[in-house]
């Protein structure tokens, strides 16, 4: 089926009964995994394991690396794969070429999560623009790659990519309604006016409910101006338990088998990727973030009380730790976790949905197929649907 572009909006059901919910894939697994000595040996059977699983128990879909999602598609029916791509990094017409087969394959399960990243990342990968440069590369980029995917055959020359006509057949299979999504992020006001230009779905990571709606209604007005609508999704941590005494338990006993020379060890250096100054000059006005800031100068690790900053939501640790500032002493959101009783999590959780107007949530927990298990049984259930049209 090929056809033109839909607005975020044009994709939502309007049967849903509840929020779209993801889980996260990935080889780092095991109950501690941001510590080394508490991974699990990283298999191929792992991820193959955790895919099963999500499918089994009916998660929306997964949010993985690019490099193994596409095997995982025998596993599993029903699970879409919400993929990382930098821009520009390939060809527009080799991306649409390998949607075009992965949904070949999978039935259109396929989701891009545009990635703008730290610049020691995108060096990396040969990208050297500015951040002006790179937000009017990847626009032209993702325009480009859409209307190919929906076989679009005409050459284009633009200010940063260019190709010729197609000289082969379509690649056979189905094409997505509408065509291949795109999710992504972006909070500068560059970054916004970039979201509201080419994503489907905007996403951050949790953060401080209130900051968090700020920044949604902004990417709001900015697709309002130029007439189209986004879903809004939000990336967060999970520890769910039949009470809040053995929610919490399990939280401390995580952070109690951490050692503070893993954490210390890359916060330095990921302070830097983002712009942030070293964690000897780091301040805030948020005492609570201060008192962490000062643990991690002291050598330790903050308690409870100061990574606690609202009922059942505290600042934590994830897998993606080891590229991100730890317990949010940045401000960014990303060891968000909501800790508690189903009962409790789901009332926090649809409190921040109904405020903010969130329509997908993606979560993780670890080991990532156990606490998958739990939060589906405990706390999916109770999950109400989202405010979807905020004005």
């Amino acid at each position: 089926m090929t056809g033109e572009a839909a607005t975020g909006s044009d994709r939502a059901d309007p049967a849903d009964t509840g929020p779209q919910v993801l889980w996260y894939i990935n080889p780092t697994d095991g109950d501690v995994p941001w510590e080394p000595s508490q991974r699990v040996t990283p298999t191929f059977e792992v991820i193959r394991h955790q895919a099963r699983t999500l499918d089994r128990l009916g998660y929306y879909g997964a949010l993985t690396t690019a490099r193994e999602a596409i095997s995982l598609v025998a596993d599993t029916e029903r699970l879409r794969f919400l993929i990382p791509e930098y821009p520009g990094v390939k060809p527009p017409a080799l991306l649409a070429e390998e949607a075009q087969v992965f949904d070949q394959y999978s039935g259109g399960r396929l989701i891009y999560n545009q990635v703008n990243g730290a610049d020691p990342v995108l060096h990396r990968y040969g990208r050297f623009g500015s951040t002006t440069e790179r937000y009017r590369a990847s626009a032209e980029f993702w325009t480009q790659v859409k209307r190919l995917y929906l076989d679009d055959t005409d050459a284009f020359e633009g200010e940063f990519f260019s190709y010729g006509p197609r000289y082969k057949p379509a690649i056979p299979g189905s094409r997505q309604p509408g065509g291949i999504e795109v999710w992504g992020t972006g909070a500068s006001p560059e970054g916004i006016e970039h979201a509201a230009e080419v994503l489907d779905v905007y996403l951050s990571f949790m953060s401080e409910p209130t900051v968090l709606t700020g920044l949604f209604d902004r990417v709001r007005a900015a697709a309002a101006d130029r007439g189209r609508a986004l879903r809004f999704g939000v990336l967060a941590s999970v520890i769910v338990r039949e009470t809040d005494a053995q929610a919490w338990e399990r939280f401390e006993w995580q952070l109690s088998r951490t050692r503070p020379e893993t954490v210390l060890a890359t916060a330095d250096r990921n302070l830097h990727s983002f712009g942030y100054p070293a964690l000897a000059e780091l301040s805030s006005d948020d005492p609570q973030v201060r008192n962490r800031i000062h643990a991690l100068r002291a050598g330790r690790l903050p308690g409870r009380a100061d990574l606690e900053f609202a009922p059942n939501m505290a600042a934590g640790l994830t897998t993606w730790t080891a590229a991100e500032p730890p317990f949010d002493i940045a401000g960014k959101g990303t060891g968000t976790y909501f800790v508690g009783s189903p009962e409790n999590v789901a009332a926090a959780m649809s409190s921040v949905a109904q405020q903010a107007g969130i329509d997908i949530w993606i979560l993780s927990g670890w080991p990532l197929a156990a606490e998958a298990e739990i939060t589906a049984e405990l706390l999916l259930p109770l999950l109400t649907s989202p405010a979807r049209a905020r004005t």
